[in-house]
């Protein structure tokens, strides 16, 4: 018979060890002590749901699930890989993540490069490339900005949140079935308004929703009392030809000694790494708490002292001062291992949990590795979902699109011209709205930026000649050998329509300014001219051979000695794109200098 101590039957029908210390007192269920610990042999609560449950498992068949065909999956809000990693455990192909987060991003490349990473605000994102070519979505949202939700319950009201962001996706892929997780809190959330509205949103989609589950994590061979709530929604089309059942649960309840030390999750005792440190005062309050306790086992004094303002509060307050117990699950993970309300001290030794100890209890391989720094490491380890959760959904999930392959048979889309769109349409819209900042600042300066004054770099070069371009000796024109230097400075100069013949023929070998020109651009670091021809934008190439104060119409009849400008005496180099390129003109629409990656990286 299987024998469960009293805290970890608390911890898996979800109450508090003192209740259970209660049932055992008046008789509720039969209780044993064994060695010591009192608990309950599982076989004498099947009445209890979780029990059965975990008494009559198919979690041993169900780890033989394997997908008929290749199942693709967008997923958005990915951190640091947990539901990610569970998924294509199971047998889903990642075609595309998101996530905001630069740390969680490295994180994501660096265990698995073949992912499609797109680092950055889920709002600039279009995915209606993938649109009817994506068979799974997923989501862990941020349940941030529902307060107002609910007013009228529907897509609309989800507007400014991210959940909105998460049904955008689903409107614009319309995937086979989409899931998304959250805490346990949000069903409750101004007095269950907020799910009303998740609810009607997805039924608005055009999708069926699963009757949604809190699942416990310790009960899919997680060690840690974690909670998370899943919801998932299969498409109006598909949800009456199949049906979606849970996972089983894991035959037993696994602890924090299977987390740290070989067992049936690790093949090794969890290995060294970095990991935050207590300052010796607190240090010193926490060598007086035993494994399993907190501020109640602390001397009366010591504990009013450590705990301040919140020795008079109401409330338990079991998370002040707790050191974890190896023989019980972990208490919840939180983004940080050392925050004086919720302490996650290690069983037996007086410190926070080392990183790897961490995300072993979310069941991370130890091969998986965060980047950032120590306080990323913990955030995205802390925020993850646990792995071995995420791979028992993904393998309950696996099996409905099997199902669904047997009912409805459908082959995998090739997605990569679709990311790659994405991909080229995300960096063309960041380039844009870069250069619209910078024009919109720009503008704003406009009136700060002065004109050159030609008569006093007149007078400062008598000769006319600002500056040779040619700063090496030129043995070959540029019409033959084609070689340019990216960090060299463009100037980027507006021409007219009844100027531009010679530029399209690429046979112009000088360019006369306006009567004004920007105080602001330094010659002497000039290199390259880029025409930008009226109508069409840029192209081609140009080298400055010689700047200097000139007139437009020099040597011609009509010639004004004092209309003086300033002259770019210019040779062709090669075309930089193959079609027409508009950058923003930021200098009185008329000017743009930069270096010219910028310019060739822009594009």
């Amino acid at each position: 018979m299987q024998f469960i101590s009293a805290n970890n039957f608390a911890a898996l029908v979800g109450t508090s060890n003192a209740t259970v210390q209660k049932w055992i007192e008046n008789g509720v269920y039969p209780s044993h002590l064994k060695d010591g610990i009192k608990g309950f042999y599982l076989e004498e609560l099947e009445i209890v749901p979780e029990v059965r449950e975990m008494l009559h498992s198919s979690w041993n068949e169900e780890l033989k699930t394997y997908p008929f065909r290749e199942y693709t999956s967008v997923e958005l809000f990915a951190g640091g890989g947990g539901l990610a990693l569970g998924l294509s455990l199971a047998g889903f192909n990642h075609v595309l993540l998101n996530e905001f987060d630069k740390s969680a991003c490295d994180t994501l490349r660096i265990n698995r490069p073949n992912w499609n990473i797109i680092e950055g605000d889920v709002r600039n994102v279009d995915f209606t490339p993938l649109r009817d070519k994506i068979d799974f979505l997923s989501g862990g949202f941020p349940c941030q900005a529902f307060s107002y939700a609910g007013k009228q319950g529907g897509f609309t009201d989800t507007r400014g949140t991210l959940f909105f962001e998460l049904a955008r996706a689903v409107k614009e892929i319309r995937p086979k079935v989409f899931m998304g997780e959250n805490v346990k809190g949000l069903i409750s959330h101004d007095n269950g308004r907020t799910f009303n509205t998740i609810k009607n949103t997805i039924a608005e989609l055009g999708y069926t929703l699963v009757e949604p589950r809190v699942l416990k994590a310790i009960m899919y061979q997680v060690p840690q009392k974690r909670e998370r709530l899943i919801l998932i929604a299969i498409r109006d089309d598909l949800a009456e030809k199949v049906c979606f059942h849970w996972p089983s649960p894991y035959t037993q309840v696994l602890t924090l000694k299977d987390a740290l030390f070989k067992s049936v999750i690790y093949d090794t005792d969890v290995p060294e790494s970095e990991g935050v440190k207590y300052p010796l005062k607190k240090q010193k309050v926490l060598e007086l708490v035993p494994q399993g306790g907190d501020w109640r086992d602390l001397p009366g004094d010591v504990a009013k002292e450590y705990m301040g303002g919140s020795w008079f509060l109401g409330g338990g307050k079991t998370g002040m001062a707790r050191r974890l117990s190896l023989d019980e699950p972990s208490l919840t993970l939180t983004c940080s291992p050392c925050q004086k309300q919720t302490e996650r001290c290690h069983p037996l030794e007086t410190r926070p949990l080392t990183v790897r100890e961490y995300a072993r209890i979310q069941t991370f391989p130890d091969n998986w590795l965060f980047a950032g720094t120590m306080s990323d490491k913990y955030k995205q380890i802390g925020n993850a979902v646990p792995v071995n959760l995420a791979w028992a959904v993904g393998r309950s999930l696996i099996r409905l699109f099997n199902e669904m392959q047997v009912v409805e048979p459908t082959e995998t889309h090739d997605c990569l011209g679709s990311v790659t769109q994405i991909l080229e349409r995300l960096k063309e819209n960041l380039v844009k709205k870069d250069f619209d900042v910078k024009v919109d600042k720009l503008k704003k300066n406009d009136v700060k930026i002065k004109q050159l004054s030609f008569f006093d770099l007149l007078a400062e070069y008598p000769s006319g000649v600002v500056s040779s371009m040619a700063k090496e000796p030129q043995t070959k024109r540029y019409k033959t050998s084609c070689k340019i230097n990216k960090n060299k400075h463009v100037l980027i100069c507006f021409v007219k329509k009844d100027n531009i013949s010679k530029y399209l023929d690429k046979s112009a070998t000088i360019y006369y300014t306006g009567k004004r020109f920007p105080s602001t651009v330094e010659l002497d670091k000039l290199w390259y001219f880029v025409p930008y021809l009226s109508g069409r934008g840029v192209r081609d190439l140009y080298r400055i051979k010689v700047v200097r104060v000139g007139t437009r119409k020099e040597g011609q009849i009509g010639n004004d000695p004092h209309d003086y400008r300033l002259v770019f005496e210019i040779e062709y180099v090669k075309s930089l794109f193959s079609e027409y390129k508009q950058p923003p003109l930021e200098i009185w629409h008329t000017y743009t200098d930069m270096v010219l990656e910028e310019l060739i990286s822009a594009f």
